[in-house]
């Protein structure tokens, strides 16, 4: 008889008291992999098998349970149409928008007799080395047919998610890492053909295109968290890249008009996080208003408000401070619209938090008091997972506050805010972040600390120069700016001092 994943799992629980959280930790991977597994929705990979062994094996073997890959002829039978999409996958060759089909090889859990059972299947070799590689794993997650973009880029995110946990004492992993990424984020540029001059895209490749435009982003996002500046400069020229491309699409197919529409503001705004670092204040002005016009041919509201907020902040380090205030409040006034809307779908925490967190700060900036959108940012957890690429996490939430309250000029919560982030007397992380998030905390330190009353110029000096090493390693045109602005400010607050002189010396363009 078969026994489905919730059937072996409450045996397993009786047999090892593992609960769902245990048993994920236990494997390597996330909860909501384990539970995917148990409702049958994917299937464990072979690296996941080998530990599934390892942590199940005995238990497995009293039940006389045998995990095995069901070969084609033990497989049910399957109508035209899922053959078709096997035999599509089969030859690694993805199909076109929401016609595409997700199938994982299924898991079959057979109760046989322990002691008369045979050996496992051994999966196919080839297919092992697919999927236990990550280049070949992200490459062919790229090629397999999915129901959406959506779909494809969830099943890149989790793979690389599960790498990153089964390889977290590898100390070569990094390079490998990178390698799978920088080498999915050029994909597209292959598989279309857009390393030839001239080239164009057929409506046949339509499909194709999206699909690996869609993977090519997932890969893009990671490489624009890593903070470094090559890793930035390929995402970047990817995604500039594939922008006109799917402009083309969005223009000839009205059946792909909206996905192609969507991976278009995805670029977009890829293209704006990622220009304040390759390129300048004013470009990111002109991609963040590419990200807005796009988000609103979609009709979905978190990419809107994710555009509108990379627009304010464009218009923010450009420092045309009144035009991001009123980006703002347009953004809070579609959002306001959203919410009261019958039957609408209540929006991630991430994009109400962000929306009201980038109010804020505008309204301060500009003299206007930021309380009532500081409390509505706070008042739900953002979490620490990224929505419609509205990058607002706890993490973030306290930057932004604590520039808010400087700009209000309240320093005391200010560096409250701010040294939950950074230690103030070693300048160590004291939460996860990004290295440039922690110049960027030490830069704002640097601003509040003379801003403050009893501002000391030692503290000040100290920290705007850690800010300096800091923007010119990771070659940050955003955060060579601020430290720029903040030495400004500086020189106004003491000045003729001679080492605030001096560390003019050290701002230094590459």
């Amino acid at each position: 008889m078969d026994l489905d994943g919730e059937i072996l799992r409450k045996a397993l629980v009786a047999l090892l008291h593992l609960s769902q959280e245990e048993a994920a930790e236990r494997l390597n991977v996330g909860r909501s992999t384990v539970q995917r597994w148990e409702r049958g929705e994917h299937s464990p990979q072979p690296m996941h098998q080998r530990k599934i062994d390892e942590v199940y094996g005995d238990a497995l073997r009293t039940l006389g349970v045998l995990l095995e890959h069901a070969a084609s002829s033990e497989q049910p039978e399957r109508d035209s149409e899922q053959e078709g999409a096997s035999a599509q996958s089969a030859s690694l060759q993805s199909t076109e928008g929401t016609e595409a089909q997700d199938h994982d090889a299924p898991v079959v859990l057979v109760v046989t007799n322990a002691s008369s059972a045979s050996a496992p299947v051994v999966p196919d070799e080839l297919h092992v080395f697919i999927v236990s590689h990550l280049t070949t794993h992200l490459w062919n997650l790229a090629h397999l047919p999915h129901p959406t973009c959506d779909d494809k880029r969830r099943h890149i995110r989790e793979a690389i998610k599960e790498f990153d946990s089964m390889n977290s004492t590898n100390k070569n992993y990094h390079l490998t890492r990178r390698e799978a990424l920088c080498s999915l984020a050029v994909l597209p540029m292959i598989t279309l053909g857009l390393t030839t001059s001239g080239s164009t895209l057929q409506p046949a490749q339509y499909g194709t295109a999206l699909a690996h435009c869609a993977a090519s982003i997932e890969a893009c996002w990671t490489l624009y968290k890593s903070g470094d500046a090559s890793d930035l400069a390929l995402a970047f020229q990817s995604v500039s890249t594939y922008l006109p491309t799917l402009e083309t699409i969005a223009h000839n197919s009205s059946r792909q008009r909206q996905e192609a529409l969507d991976l278009a503001t995805r670029c977009a705004l890829l293209k704006t996080f990622l220009g304040w670092d390759c390129a300048g204040p004013t470009e990111v002005i002109q991609y963040a208003k590419q990200a807005v016009a796009f988000s609103k041919q979609t009709d979905d509201i978190s990419l809107q408000l994710s555009a509108y907020s990379k627009l304010a902040w464009a218009y923010f380090y450009n420092k045309q401070y009144m035009l991001a205030l009123t980006t703002a409040q347009e953004a809070e006034a579609s959002l306001l619209g959203y919410t009261h809307l019958a039957s609408t779908q209540p929006l991630p925490p991430s994009i109400q938090g962000g929306t009201y967190s980038t109010l804020a700060l505008m309204q301060a900036r500009n003299g206007r008091s930021p309380d009532m959108a500081i409390g509505k940012a706070t008042e739900i957890d953002p979490g620490n997972e990224s929505y419609a690429f509205m990058d607002f996490k706890r993490s973030n939430l306290l930057l932004e506050t604590g520039l808010t309250y400087c700009y209000q000029g309240d320093q005391v919560k200010a560096m409250k805010a701010l040294e939950q982030r950074v230690d103030v007397q070693t300048l160590t992380p004291k939460i996860p972040q990004s290295a440039q998030g922690r110049v960027d905390t030490i830069t704002i330190m640097a601003l509040s600390s003379l801003k403050a009353k009893d501002r000391d110029m030692d503290k000040a000096i100290h920290f705007l120069t850690v800010s300096i090493t800091g923007a010119i390693t990771l070659q940050s045109e955003q955060l060579f700016s601020d430290v720029q602005t903040t030495h400004e400010f500086m020189e106004i607050a003491w000045p003729g001092e001679p080492r605030i002189r001096e560390l003019r010396e050290l701002i230094v363009h590459w």
